[in-house]
């Protein structure tokens, strides 16, 4: 990768710095969540934008758990998704 351009690996680096974004969102609404209340326009805006990951997590997650352990799940399952696109990319750069 040293040397090559970055746009020549934009279907690797997309969806790297998405998963990358809604892990940063997901632990800034997990942090802010113990000091806004939910009626807050920023936690509005960071539950709009996470929910879409945390409403599967929370599907296939039993409903005794609750929500901030559920966004640790997601994110998990985001840093997991992760570390698999790039074993992916190494392997197909590595065999062809």
């Amino acid at each position: 990768m040293p040397g090559d351009g970055d746009l020549s690996y934009w279907y690797f680096l997309l969806p790297s710095w998405l998963l990358a974004a809604l892990i940063y969102l997901l632990f800034g609404r997990l942090i802010l969540a113990a000091a806004l209340r939910v009626d807050n326009p920023l936690m509005r805006v960071l539950a709009v934008l996470t929910n879409p990951v945390v409403k599967p997590v929370a599907a296939i997650t039993p409903r005794v758990v609750p929500l901030p352990l559920v966004m640790m799940f997601a994110i998990m399952w985001l840093l997991s998704a992760r570390i698999i696109l790039h074993q992916a990319f190494l392997a197909r750069r590595m065999f062809g």
